[in-house]
């Protein structure tokens, strides 16, 4: 049995056997968010052949991001409490678990509670694999260990499209999109095969787990993120105000606790709070940014849905490659540059180039849109956590993880109810001609590349009170 240890702030010299368990984790990270974009690519496939309303089908993609965003803090905390190796390892085997039980769904309830389970089963796995890295590495190797993180990230966001079409397409052994959750299973069964071997155990000081604070902020983040999941049904607004009262309450709640789920020293840190306000805007601009470009190449360009994702793949391309290269703060900021001035191409050509002509215009300014957000995100991430006490490695990791969740939600809210707003219709209906696209997606795209710019103007506070 391995032996628990605190999480130790300066790791011993990183060998062969910590970088081969990156490898596991990051597997894991992979599989996680390929699940929460390739079952998109299904959902028609999924609704056909179960019989599905389109709310049903909704709820099957929403139940699974959903559950990930409000268990994220609370399975990031059992990780500080329990060992993160024992609670990542189990984490990865539920995740199979439910993936399995989504491919045999007979009925769409049963999938849509089954991706539910599944989303908790992400957030048990995957904000231990923050806290592995930290405690794993230090110095220049903990700066490429998070660069790796953020590679994994951008080639999972083109990862899910792509293979999610290519498994519709090849349709192996009569599957149909039953086999867009089987292919978890090898991923996961390789992660916990080296994991076992190679991933060394750590937490934080024993205590009992807040269960009524998990309680109360999971009832919190529900409120928050329902509406926004739901595509804004009229009680949504009475819920998201329950929410927020609640997210208050919340934190009312965690004064003073000697076993909070989010202990208060980590929001009394101003690098933590700089750090999440800049993934707010970061991540809701990304949200958004994608989902205008989506309805602009499906409904107005006419692409298909892999069609859309094979022009996204220079932008995951670029995100992978430059997220390796982005170990400084300095990247951060000259990546919101970057984003900056390929938004405002991205704008550009859609309003002056031909529509004949605009995807081969958009390839090389969504790969340089790809390099800016992977010099961002992986310095971003470090920068937040430097500094983090031992302790609280899975809270903090959970804490990220949910803001980004959040800016997801609200950047697709907001953006996307933007677009549909100056479009005049529903994105995708029948009916809307392709002008009207070029000026709800250019009118839209202003907001994203502000997003970008006010990105970057948080991000050179980070550099600032360093002692946090």
């Amino acid at each position: 049995m391995a032996v628990l240890t605190t999480l130790p702030t300066t790791p011993a010299r990183v060998g062969a056997k910590q970088w081969i368990a990156l490898a596991s984790v990051l597997l894991a990270t992979f599989m996680g968010l390929l699940d929460a974009s390739i079952v998109t690519v299904a959902a028609p496939s999924i609704q056909r052949s179960l019989g599905a309303s389109f709310g049903e089908a909704q709820a099957v993609m929403a139940g699974y991001t959903l559950a990930y965003a409000v268990g994220l803090v609370t399975g990031g905390r059992l990780g500080d409490l329990y060992g993160r190796r024992r609670i990542f390892l189990t984490g990865v085997l539920l995740f199979m678990i439910m993936s399995a039980a989504c491919a045999a769904a007979p009925t769409a309830p049963v999938l849509i509670l089954a991706r539910v389970a599944q989303g908790l089963a992400a957030a048990v796995m995957l904000p231990q694999v923050l806290a592995i890295i930290q405690s794993s590495f230090t110095g220049p190797e903990r700066s490429s260990a998070l660069g790796l993180y953020g590679a994994t990230i951008g080639l999972a966001s083109i990862a899910g499209q792509i293979v999610g079409g290519a498994l519709l397409a090849w349709n192996p052994l009569g599957l149909g999109w039953r086999g867009v959750f089987l292919v978890n299973l090898p991923i996961g069964l390789a992660a916990i095969v080296v994991a076992r071997c190679t991933v060394g155990e750590s937490r934080g000081p024993r205590a009992r787990l807040d269960l009524a604070g998990a309680a109360v902020l999971a009832l919190a983040l529900t409120g928050l993120l329902l509406p926004a999941e739901l595509g804004w049904p009229l009680w949504g607004w009475p819920v998201l105000l329950a929410g927020a009262g609640l997210l208050a309450g919340f934190g009312f709640l965690e004064r003073g606790r000697t076993n909070a789920l989010v202990p208060m020293r980590l929001l009394a840190r101003r690098a933590m709070v700089r750090g999440l306000g800049t993934v707010l805007a970061f991540y809701a601009g990304n949200a958004g940014f994608f989902l205008l470009l989506a309805y602009h190449l499906q409904a107005g360009l006419g692409e298909s849905a892999l069609g859309s994702g094979l022009i996204f793949a220079p932008l995951g391309v670029g995100f992978a490659v430059s997220s390796l290269l982005g170990k400084r703060l300095g990247a951060l900021v000259t990546g919101t540059v970057l984003m900056v001035v390929s938004l405002a191409a991205v704008v550009l050509v859609v309003i002056a180039v031909p529509s004949s002509s605009q995807v081969v215009w958009l390839l090389p300014v969504l790969a340089l849109s790809g390099v800016g957000e992977g010099l961002v995100a992986a310095p971003l991430v470090g920068r937040i956590l430097a500094g983090v006490d031992p302790a609280d490695g899975g809270a903090a990791s959970g804490v990220l993880l949910t803001a980004t969740q959040v800016a997801n939600a609200s950047g697709v809210a907001l953006i996307g109810g933007l677009f549909a707003a100056v479009l005049g219709g529903t994105p995708g209906a029948p009916g809307s001609d392709f002008g009207r696209y070029v000026h709800a997606t250019g009118v839209t795209g202003v907001v994203v590349l502000v997003l970008a710019a006010l990105t970057g103007a948080l991000a050179r506070t980070l550099g600032r009170g360093r002692r946090g």
